[in-house]
């Protein structure tokens, strides 16, 4: 049985719950792994492939660890190449289709909950580094200097892509034995402004988005972004929908598929963007708009929208829940 014939005999409600067994701590998320599943029962699997997707017990490296079940290699192939791969299961693994493909699924998703938020993660990783604001280059500067300065010659490299690269990669650890006082204070400043200047460029990269060209939010309107106490951000996309059905469906992944602690906030944003060669039309976009805030009782919520070029047909949404 390939992973493809596997996918078309469960549906995604099968596997919910062995689905949210296994990520307890992250339901807030389900929605994510629902996209991922509808993406992969669209696609189909590449002709002429042949590999093997294994799946076994597995344990750890030190006595006593706890077994889990493993499942691979699904890190090395496109998504159609894995689709196409024959699932092999050893004697001592008995599992429903449904945990099946649930394993599978999570698998999968490791690196992302598409094909393009794979590459971004990959890229973001292992590609050339692209500092797009003024606290990036402020944290770059500092991880300059703390490679240079704190980290003995011997363990410092460099890629072709100019990352620097420590062969020992808890390398400051190692020398904390031997730190003093003082020593000990430097790297904890170092530290804290690492935090606040990744922080702060995600915050700043995340403001430009909500304003950029096209948008109906200006800059003014989502500034305060920038000074909240924290939030959290959330991506929904309308997969492989009718184009009548796009919203609905992202409603879904909202009031269906995620478990939200909503008073652990006070506000929110909601950014849609649509192509523009298949707009919204204005009373799917309302009837949205009051499902959401009837869904998230806040009195203080932003809506905006923003209309872009690309090929795809489906509508994006972003929701920021933020405490002031």
């Amino acid at each position: 049985m390939t992973l493809k014939e596997l996918l078309t005999q469960v549906g995604f409600d099968e596997l919910l719950p062995h689905l949210k067994r296994h990520e307890p701590e992250h339901l807030d998320n389900i929605y994510a792994f629902r996209e991922a599943y509808d993406i992969l029962q669209g696609m189909e699997p590449s002709t002429g492939f042949n590999g093997e997707i294994h799946v076994e017990w597995s344990s750890g490296e030190f006595e006593g660890e706890e077994k889990w079940i493993s499942v691979g290699p699904m890190h090395d192939s496109s998504w159609e190449e894995d689709l196409a791969k024959e699932i092999v299961i050893t004697d001592d693994v008995h599992l429903s289709l449904a945990e099946l493909a649930m394993h599978c699924l999570w698998e999968i998703t490791y690196w992302g909950f598409s094909p393009d938020e794979r590459e971004e993660t990959w890229q973001r990783k292992f590609g050339p580094k692209i500092l797009n604001n003024k606290y990036e280059v402020a944290l770059d500067k500092l991880e300059e200097s703390i490679w240079r300065h704190q980290t003995p010659r011997r363990l410092r490299s460099k890629g072709k892509d100019g990352r620097r690269y420590v062969t020992w990669t808890n390398a400051r650890d190692f020398f904390n034995n031997r730190m003093n006082r003082s020593k000990r204070k430097r790297e904890y400043r170092q530290d804290k402004r690492e935090e606040y200047l990744r922080k702060m460029a995600a915050r700043e990269n995340l403001v430009r988005m909500l304003s950029a060209e096209g948008s109906t939010f200006r800059r003014s309107d989502v500034e305060f972004l920038l000074n909240v106490q924290y939030g959290r951000q959330y991506d929904y996309h309308s997969v492989m929908q009718d184009t009548n059905s796009r919203l609905t469906y992202i409603l879904e992944s909202m009031t269906q598929y995620q478990l939200l602690d909503l008073t652990k906030y006070d506000s929110a944003v909601i950014f849609i963007r649509c192509p523009s060669h298949c707009p919204l039309d204005e009373t799917e976009l309302e009837t949205f708009r009051k499902s959401v805030m009837q869904h998230l009782g806040y009195t203080n919520m932003l809506f905006g929208t923003q209309t872009e070029n690309y090929e795809k047909e489906e509508v994006k949404v972003t929701l920021l829940l933020n405490k002031k």
